[in-house]
């Protein structure tokens, strides 16, 4: 212990590490055997006593970090207490006492640490210590140990609350440090809370109030994170601890207010608001008037938010107060003086202040019910006069306006229409009631009005959605009425403005009163919809809105479950009159109301509703048959369900629902799916009318017809939006899959392959837990697939589907990190060199690594392992890059396409870090042909551009030229995205790259800009432009190194 101590004590400042190793030692002695500790306190001993200061306070700070990293427990209530006695002792030692202080602050959070320690403690530290003669470290030590002994000993400190809270008075006063500022405010809000401060209300708010406002500005890469916003707000949250401080605080925050300081004056507001709950209503009735001649310009300004808050729980506090009645009502005396100015402002609303005073108004009004009231009655009659009295639309909309104004504050004051959970005292009713049939009247005359001043009639519109919210404040009829209006602005105003606004209106009241969207919106909407192919060729008398456009209001107020459940009969009574008499026609109404279901259950979905589930027995059946009922007519006639647009919007709408149902649910869906799909079984179908079906029903097979293999990406889409749980009903999922990829290769209709191959690929992916399908895959399926590839006799068609089928299991072996996805990975890179196969194959890694919008995703429960990107790209790069430079030039070309598949489906974190050794291989694949891979590349060559700036700097050379020979638009292989892509990029350049990198090649740039200029196609000659601009501003004091 002694050589340790030694040690220590004798390290010169440089042997630093020496001196550290020498105290983990201590500290690791001391912990094992607390009996040391003594040992080492008569160790320092000579240390401790020593002439020499410097030897002195080296020997207490070794003492002061055993004790901060000593195992506590192991410390008895008996040398606590010496070692405090010998702490608090030493404290007139000036040069030991900030490592005195660490001591007492590591023994304050000792166990055996008593409220008599405490005391003596803090008692030493007030009389001993002048706290603000050291530094910051040792006055952060001290606020630390009595933020420690407020927490933790508050009632022993009580005992000397009066010197307590004057001794920690001193020790704050001329703190400047923000660090140590935050935690004074900190304590400064306990010590209110916890002490008796009423002998030192004055001093206490002095030293606190000196540091308002604050102007605290942060230096540059501040390691501790303190803003001037968080000392704002640890300083008003003291100044609002007690309602002590308000004689002293508001005349002071008067004054700032008056401060030429935006931001003194924004500080100053927010404090009041704060403070004003606190202070009371007596304390700030004194001040009433100048508070509102403080606050009145700021609300009428740039701090317009801030003043009308502070207003506003200023209103609040004074309407609490003791009122006697009269002009004697504290609220009323405040309110009188802004009532009068704002109502000055307003016989001219036209004008610039009239409508902050309007929302002065509002603020004050919403902040209580004798407010709110005393506010309405004096001016509500006034304003309904100037407005009957007014000619000009544009002063009868500033009158609106203000009228809103109103609205919204008996909203906010009163509660809203279709509140479940009132938050308001339902005793009080709104004072607007006594104007209501005013209101209504002046509204629905502006709505109606045929000025051409629109703006009139969407404050019209406002104005009847707003008494729709309020509370109690309109009748059923009167709603109905205003509900009416607004449906018939949608479907016949030609203003688009006020179409959008009345159907956003019909929007929110469609989620708080359902049925009266139901029965005043809907039926009109869909009265004006076509039943019939006539009803799309005749000009009506009328001219009616388009089908897309009902229907996309049909979608905005169709969200609530019981107007939903409402829309989908009669979307599908529709689609029922459309599938008979459209026979032959455009696709485009049907697509657009299936559309229509499916863009309502996605919104629905996205906002967790839980009535989808329900959809799964009723309308996606309904759907399927009607889909396939078509399919199985003797001539197989054209009909407009045989649309394969609209079996995808089927399969949308399947694919929502089937994902938002449990596995139980799906297990009996699937079952039924299989016995329509698999077995023919159409008796399942909903409506299935015996002998209805001469043609047998055989989607699955590749001889069947073409409009009933169509159907089979319905089939895939059951399959994609099971869950893994979910049981497939087949006797052999081996011999099932095996059939499926059999009448994938063998069938000609490629919307029936990819449907299969994807069906596949799911299978493979969802249902291959613990591996079962693992020697199905390996040793029977990937084989056969293998051959048939390679089959050189067999026909390019079924070669090529074999490898759309491989492509497709190699993307669901790599989602799930299977072994097998990798070997198959390696053989596609094999096929590279297959004439005609390679770049199949090589566009094939888009598929494999690519995210699909419909299929193996996460939300339809594919196995989707962790980092299955990164691990391909590990895997495959390597393999590209030495079948790359292994290859004929022929063979090449396929390698950089796979590359930039690859490179463009990655994160790019990882992208950044692989990249240099892949630059050349980037670089090459800009002198093929192929517009593709060149667009592809560039995109690359952007993204590095931008976030790695010195790698691309190193490849300018090559690079640049290339860029600029790939925005010519003679040379045929440049095609418009590529030339596009190549301006982009080289546009990046100077906002990314240093000056001296870009310097040798900006005149070159700009010389050959110039033909782009006059590109024939406008999209690149607009790149062109916003490129040469970023080449013509490029100087040494732009993005230099």
């Amino acid at each position: 212990m002694d050589r340790l101590i030694s040690t220590y004590i004798l390290a010169q400042t440089d042997s630093q590490e020496q001196a550290e190793a020498a105290i983990q030692d201590i500290v690791k002695d001391v912990g094992t055997n607390p009996a040391k500790l003594l040992q080492l306190v008569q160790g320092l001993g000579e240390y401790l006593t020593s002439d020499e200061a410097f030897v002195r306070s080296k020997a207490t700070a070794l003492l002061s970090t055993t004790l901060a990293t000593l195992d506590q427990s192991k410390v008895n209530a008996s040398a606590v207490n010496v070692l405090v006695e010998f702490y608090c002792d030493r404290l007139t030692d000036q040069a030991c006492v900030p490592e005195l202080l660490k001591g007492l602050l590591a023994l304050s959070k000792f166990d055996k640490f008593t409220g008599v320690d405490c005391v003596k403690a803090t008692k030493a530290i007030l009389s001993l210590v002048n706290v603000q003669t050291y530094q910051q470290t040792a006055r952060h030590y001290v606020f630390l140990f009595f933020d420690s002994a407020i927490r933790n000993y508050t009632q022993s400190l009580r005992s000397i609350s009066s010197d307590f809270v004057f001794g920690f008075i001193q020790c704050l006063d001329g703190e400047k440090d923000p660090r140590n500022l935050m935690l004074a405010f900190t304590l400064i809000k306990n010590i209110i809370q916890e002490f008796d401060i009423a002998q030192h209300v004055e001093d206490l708010f002095e030293v606190t109030f000196c540091y308002f406002p604050i102007t605290f500005r942060p230096p540059p890469d501040d390691p501790y994170g303190i803003t001037s916003e968080h000392l704002k707000v640890g300083l008003r949250d003291c100044l609002s601890a007690t309602p002590y401080f308000a004689k002293f605080a508001l005349p002071l925050l008067l004054e700032k207010l008056s401060s030429s300081s935006g931001s003194a004056k924004k500080d100053s507001m927010e404090t009041i608001a704060a403070c004003a709950p606190v202070y009371g209503s007596s304390a700030l009735t004194p001040y009433a008037e100048e508070l509102w001649s403080g606050l009145q310009n700021e609300a009428r300004d740039e701090l317009e938010q801030v003043a009308l808050h502070t207003l506003q729980v200023i209103t609040t506090e004074l309407s609490m107060g003791v009122s006697m009645g009269g002009s004697n009502d504290p609220v009323e005396k405040f309110l009188r003086p802004i009532i009068t100015d704002c109502m000055t402002q307003l016989q001219k609303p036209e004008l610039k202040l009239a409508k902050p005073s309007g929302k002065i108004l509002k603020a004050c009004a919403m902040a209580s019910d004798p407010a709110c009231t005393a506010i309405t009655l004096a001016t509500i009659p006034t304003l309904l006069s100037q407005y009957n009295t007014s000619e000009q639309s544009t002063r009868k909309k500033a009158l609106l306006d203000v009228l809103l104004d109103f609205l919204d504050a008996s909203r906010v004051l009163y509660g809203s229409a279709g509140s479940k959970e009132p938050e308001h005292d339902t005793d009080f009713v709104t004072p607007l009631l006594t104007f209501k049939d005013r209101f209504f009247e002046i509204f629905t005359n502006a709505l109606m009005s045929s000025n051409e001043y629109n703006a009139l009639r969407l404050a019209g519109v406002k104005g009847l959605h707003g008494m729709i919210l309020l509370r109690e404040f309109l009748s059923e009829t009167e709603i109905s009425y205003a509900v009416q209006y607004f449906v018939r602005i949608v479907l016949e105003d030609p203003d688009i403005e006020l179409q959008e606004t009345a159907l956003n209106s019909l929007a929110s009241l469609s989620l708080i009163m359902p049925e009266v969207v139901r029965n005043m919106a809907l039926p009109a909407f869909f009265e004006m919809l076509p039943t019939s192919q006539n009803d799309m060729e005749v000009d009506t008398v009328i001219q009616k809105k388009s089908p897309e456009y009902i229907l996309n209001a049909v979608t905005k107020i169709g969200l609530e479950p019981t107007l939903f459940a409402d829309i989908v009969p009669q979307i599908l009574e529709k689609i029922d009159l459309v599938s008979t008499d459209f026979t032959g026609a455009s696709s485009t109404y049907p697509v657009a109301l299936l559309t229509t279901l499916l863009v309502v259950l996605r919104a629905k979905a996205e906002l967790g509703h839980t009535d989808l589930a329900q959809y799964l027995d009723n309308l996606v059946p309904r759907l399927l048959a009607m889909c396939i009922y078509p399919t199985l007519t003797t001539n197989d006639a054209d009909h407009i369900m045989k649309n394969p647009e609209i079996l995808d919007v089927v399969a949308g709408i399947t694919r929502v629902v089937m994902i938002h149902v449990d596995a139980a649910a799906q297990n009996e869906f699937v079952k039924a799916i299989f016995n329509i799909f698999v077995h023919g079984q159409l008796s399942v179908l909903t409506a299935f009318k015996e002998n209805v079906s001469p043609v047998p029903f055989q989607p699955l097979h590749f001889e069947s017809r073409i409009s009933q293999q169509n159907t089979s990406v319905l089939f895939s889409t059951v399959i994609d939006g099971c869950r893994q749980q979910t049981i497939l009903p087949v006797n052999s999922i081996h011999e099932f899959t095996g059939s499926l990829v059999e009448v994938a290769i063998k069938t000609s209709n490629i919307t029936q392959r990819t449907a299969l191959s994807k069906a596949v690929a799911t299978i493979l992916n969802k249902f291959n837990k613990g591996n079962v399908l693992q020697a199905f895959i390996g040793q029977e399926l990937v084989p056969k697939l293998h051959s048939m590839i390679h089959y050189e006799q067999a026909s390019f068609e079924a070669r090529e589907s074999a490898l759309i089928m491989y492509t497709w299991i190699t993307k669901a072996m790599v989602l799930s990190t299977n072994a097998i996805g990798y070997d198959m990975t390696g053989e596609l890179m094999n096929i590279f060199s297959v004439p005609r196969l390679g770049k199949i194959a090589a566009d094939g890694f888009n598929l494999v690594i690519g995210e699909q919008r419909d299929v193996l995703t996460k939300e339809t429960f594919a196995v989707l392992r962790l980092l299955y990107k990164q691990r391909f790209f590990n895997y495959s790069i390597p393999v590209l890059v030495r079948g790359f430079e292994n290859s004929t030039h022929e063979v090449r070309h396929n390698f950089l396409i796979a590359l930039s598949h690859v490179l463009r489906n990655i994160p790019k974190q990882v992208l950044l870090t692989e990249l240099p050794p892949l630059l050349p291989m980037l670089v090459h694949s800009l002198s093929f042909p192929d517009p593709e891979l060149k667009s592809s590349t560039i995109e690359t060559f952007q993204i590095i551009t931008k976030d790695a700036p010195g790698l691309m700097a190193e490849h300018l050379a090559t690079l640049t030229p290339l860029l600029i020979s790939l925005t010519n638009s003679q040379d045929l292989a440049n095609t418009m995205k590529v030339r596009i892509a190549a301006l982009k990029c080289l546009g990046a350049q100077p906002k990314s790259l240093p000056f001296t990198a870009l310097r040798p090649y900006k005149a070159q740039v700009l010389k050959e800009l110039e033909k782009s200029l006059d590109d024939r196609k406008r999209l690149v000659r607009r790149e062109a432009v916003e490129c040469r601009s970023q080449w013509f501003t490029l100087s040494g004091s732009i993005g230099s190194a």
